[in-house]
């Protein structure tokens, strides 16, 4: 991975999933069952949690910090449970306000992926607490492998309901 191709890949799977929501409708944002009980709005919310989250794991990283990823208590074996909480928090919210946040938080993920230097992106070891891991696949976590997940999930989704 370099970190030109990582920024690709996060602009070229967040336009999918543009083309993708350009074909839905208010009514169909809050239409419950696109994954389980979670319409549109729901997984948009979701989204924008997560690449927020990333913002400041980035954020954390590049003033030297260790990034303060899990909750006091949690393990990414709990990460179903965190995802449930989150959508819990968010449930009520209207769709003005879910939309307008995802609106915001795209462009704040691209400049913040795009502010890290290569190096630190890519080599494995720049940073003991990914335990080997390169903060690019955090990056990538939380932007595009995420859009091209739930793009996938909605467009499954609607295939279904036209045909």
């Amino acid at each position: 991975m370099t970190k030109s191709r990582l920024l690709e890949e996060i602009q070229i799977e967040h336009q999918r999933l543009e083309k993708t929501l350009a074909m839905v409708d208010e009514e169909q944002m809050l239409i419950p069952g696109v994954i389980d009980e979670w319409t549109i709005k729901d997984i948009l919310a979701h989204i924008t949690v997560w690449e927020q989250r990333m913002v400041r794991w980035l954020g954390e990283a590049m003033s030297g910090e260790e990034a303060h990823m899990l909750p006091d208590g949690m393990t990414w074996d709990d990460l179903d449970d965190w995802n449930e909480q989150t959508y819990q928090e968010h449930l009520h919210r209207p769709v003005e306000q879910v939309l307008a946040d995802y609106e915001l938080s795209y462009p704040q993920a691209l400049k913040a992926a795009k502010e890290v230097p290569e190096q630190d992106l890519i080599d494995p070891d720049r940073f003991d607490w990914r335990e080997g891991d390169p903060l690019w696949v955090m990056v990538a976590a939380n932007t595009f492998w995420h859009y091209k997940e739930h793009e996938e999930s909605i467009r499954a989704w609607l295939e279904k309901l036209d045909g």
